[in-house]
C-alpha cells in the first residue's frame, strides 16, 4: 500500500481511540478504499491479503453486514456492481470537490460510475465548473474524457453542447469516448472498440441497430453523439432502420449540437466536420 494512501486513510480514525487498540476506521472510508483498489485492479474483486491491517476490522464489519462478500478463493467483492459504482463515485467526487484531479487521471471511469458522480455534481455548481476546466484544459486525455463523461450526463442541454463541442475538437479525447461507447453498447473488447472508433471496421445490421438505439439514450448526451459518429464511420447511415432511428431520436433531442449532428447524419454528411462548419 502506498504511504500517502495509508496516511490519508488512517487519518480517518476516531479521535480518542484507546492506545494500543486497533484503529477504528469509518466503514464508508473502508468501502471506498476497497472499491478504488478493485477498480485499479481487475475491476471485479480484491485479494483479501492486500487489505492492510488498519482496514481489516472495518472489512470484517462490512462482510458481517453483507456489504461485501468473501469467496473461498480468499478474495472480497461487492455483492452488486451498483455498490462498487457508488463507493467509487464517492471517492472520485471527493477529489473533484476539492479540485484534486489525480483520481480522474488514473483510468477511464465507466458509464455506470459517471452516472452516480453526476448525481453529486448536479447539486454542486463549483464541481461542475471544475470539471469544465478539466475537460477543456486537462493535462491528459484521460482526465479530459473523464470530465466530459460526467458532464455529458448532467441533465442540461447547454452542458451537453459544451461537451460535444469539446469532443469535436479534441481528437484524443474523442477517440477514448467513442471507444468506450462502442465497447459498452456492442460488448466489444477494448481493442476491437478502438478499431471501430477509428473508422477502420464496418458493423453488421445487428450492431448498427444497437448503435441506433443508443441515439435515444436519455442519460448521456455525448453517447448519443458518439453513436452518430460511429454509425457514420461504419458506413451504416444508409440503412433504413438506422434512418428511422435517427428520425425518431430527433423528436426528443434537446441538445442543439446533437440536433445538428443527426441532421448531418440523415444528409449522409460527416457529423464531425459538417457540424463544426455549420456551428461557425
Amino acid at each position: 500500500m502506498r504511504r500517502k494512501d495509508f496516511l490519508a486513510l488512517t487519518g480517518a480514525t476516531v479521535a480518542g481511540a484507546v492506545a494500543g487498540a486497533p484503529p477504528v476506521v469509518d466503514l464508508d472510508e473502508c468501502a471506498q478504499w476497497i472499491a478504488w483498489e478493485i477498480w485499479r485492479g481487475d475491476g471485479r474483486e480484491l485479494p483479501e491479503s492486500l487489505i492492510p491491517a488498519a482496514l481489516r476490522p472495518a472489512t470484517a464489519q462490512l462482510l458481517q453486514r453483507r456489504q461485501l462478500v468473501r469467496t473461498p478463493a480468499g478474495v472480497v467483492r461487492f455483492p452488486h456492481p451498483g455498490l462498487l459504482d457508488f463507493h467509487l463515485a464517492c471517492r472520485v467526487f471527493d477529489g473533484i470537490a476539492t479540485g484534486t484531479s489525480g483520481q480522474l487521471e488514473t483510468a477511464q471511469t465507466s458509464h455506470a460510475t459517471d452516472l452516480v458522480i453526476r448525481e453529486f455534481v448536479e447539486q454542486d455548481p463549483a464541481s461542475e465548473a471544475t470539471l469544465s476546466r478539466w475537460m477543456s484544459g486537462g493535462a491528459t486525455e484521460i482526465l479530459r474524457v473523464n470530465a466530459a463523461g460526467i458532464l455529458a450526463k448532467v441533465d442540461a442541454p447547454e452542458t451537453a453542447d459544451r461537451v460535444i463541442a469539446a469532443l469535436r475538437t479534441d481528437e484524443a479525447m474523442r477517440t477514448l469516448y467513442l471507444t468506450a461507447v462502442a465497447s459498452r453498447v456492442l460488448g466489444l473488447s477494448w481493442a476491437l472498440a478502438i478499431q471501430l472508433a477509428q473508422g477502420s471496421t464496418v458493423v453488421g445490421p445487428e450492431a448498427a441497430l444497437k448503435l441506433a438505439e443508443e441515439l435515444r439514450n436519455p442519460r448521456d448526451a455525448a453517447a448519443r453523439w458518439c453513436s452518430a459518429v460511429l454509425l457514420y464511420g461504419a458506413n451504416a447511415t444508409s440503412r433504413e432502420a438506422v434512418k428511422a432511428a435517427v428520425t425518431d431520436a430527433l423528436r426528443t433531442e434537446r441538445a442543439a449540437e446533437n440536433l445538428r449532428t443527426m441532421a448531418a447524419l440523415l444528409a449522409g454528411a460527416d457529423p464531425i466536420t459538417t457540424t463544426a462548419e455549420r456551428s461557425r
